[in-house]
């Protein structure tokens, strides 16, 4: 089995049973995608750089495609389609799949916004694979809110763990965060939390 259908298939064992984390708290509400796709044998996560914005907490940031629900939005999921639609064109409705739902967090730092994200899992429709040398994916469109989008191997980051430090200077004070490095930069943050928790959730289904 490939790299690819096996863990889809171990995702979707484990995600049906998880249901999106519920909280009376009265706090803004996010949603955001981990988008997968097949490259050969190999299955890739889509991982994109937030455009710089004054206005924005995770300006100029690696992250996953995602924002806060709208009225319009019926639930959480159907945030994280459109979202992931708007911000790089990838239409989970036709012929994508969400696969099911991480844990809700929120941030931890005390100068993020107050709001509660909710991880979906989801894989890219067909045009978004490539499945042999003569394949040519249909290109992401980014709107204003992303500066780039790219994808990275899931075996990759697995391999690499959270080798590589962030540092920022808070208040005329050193932090340091755990980040998974790509070529692209530094993945830290709330977006370094989801992609441990979406690992491990890989790791355990492997361990079973």
């Amino acid at each position: 089995m490939s790299s690819f259908s096996y863990i889809c298939q171990r995702l979707r064992s484990s995600l049906n049973k998880r249901l999106p984390a519920q909280s009376n708290e009265s706090l803004r509400q996010a949603a955001v995608a981990l988008v997968l796709r097949q490259h050969f044998e190999v299955a890739e996560l889509l991982v994109i750089q937030r455009a710089l914005a004054e206005r924005d907490h995770w300006s100029g940031h690696l992250a996953l495609p995602g924002g806060r629900k709208d009225e319009r939005d019926a639930d959480l999921q159907e945030t994280a389609v459109r979202e992931t639609s708007e911000e790089v064109g990838i239409d989970l409705s036709s012929g994508g799949e969400v696969l099911g739902a991480l844990n809700t967090i929120r941030p931890e730092s005390p100068f993020a916004p107050k709001i509660l994200v909710t991880p979906f899992v989801a894989i890219a429709p067909g045009e978004y694979h490539i499945l042999n040398s003569s394949d040519e994916t249909k290109p992401l469109r980014l709107n204003e809110e992303v500066s780039k989008a790219f994808w990275v191997p899931i075996a990759w980051l697995k391999e690499r763990g959270r080798s590589e430090i962030f540092r920022m200077i808070v208040e005329g004070t050193e932090r340091t965060w755990p980040a998974y490095g790509t070529e692209q930069g530094l993945i830290w943050g709330i977006t370094e939390r989801i992609l441990t928790s979406f690992l491990e959730l890989i790791e355990q289904g492997e361990s079973s």
